[in-house]
């Protein structure tokens, strides 16, 4: 785990399962740095329990065409490095938030030192909703803004 996340496993338990007295702010950003983390270890069961099945993106992909995306991904990097900035987070209530970051992403495909290294920056939009007490991905927008 890296220090500058400040993310306990105690902390992210009580987040996802809701038992935190965090605000529903404090809730996301402990949710998006458990995302980086999950995605460094190529922890595919995380997003699985993270995207609602009813979720649905503005390129017309679904919850398990999502899934087979970072599933390939993670198949293509043995490696992979991730840092994210929350540049904002929109509530709606306590239970709906809108959450834009830009999320640079470094991946190696295991080939040897300094081969296969790939990297960019995408700005990446998500639509949350909070059901059962858990934060849920019902939507998301990615661009590529660097190579």
């Amino acid at each position: 785990m890296k220090p500058w996340l400040g993310l306990s496993v105690a902390s992210l338990a009580a987040v996802l399962a809701g038992c935190g007295s965090e605000t529903p702010e404090a809730e996301i950003r402990s949710l998006v740095a458990a995302a980086e983390e999950a995605a460094e270890a190529r922890d595919t069961g995380f997003f699985r329990d993270l995207i609602a099945p009813g979720y649905v993106d503005r390129k017309g992909q679904h919850r398990d065409d999502l899934i087979d995306l970072l599933r390939a991904h993670f198949l293509v990097n043995r490696d992979l490095e991730i840092l994210n900035r929350i540049e904002d987070i929109r509530l709606s209530g306590d239970e709906a938030a809108e959450v834009v970051l830009q999320t640079a992403m470094i991946g190696r495909d295991g080939a040897g030192p300094g081969f296969g290294l790939d990297g960019a920056i995408y700005r990446i939009e998500l639509e949350l909703v909070k059901t059962g007490g858990q934060w849920h991905l019902i939507g998301a927008d990615w661009n590529r803004i660097l190579d």
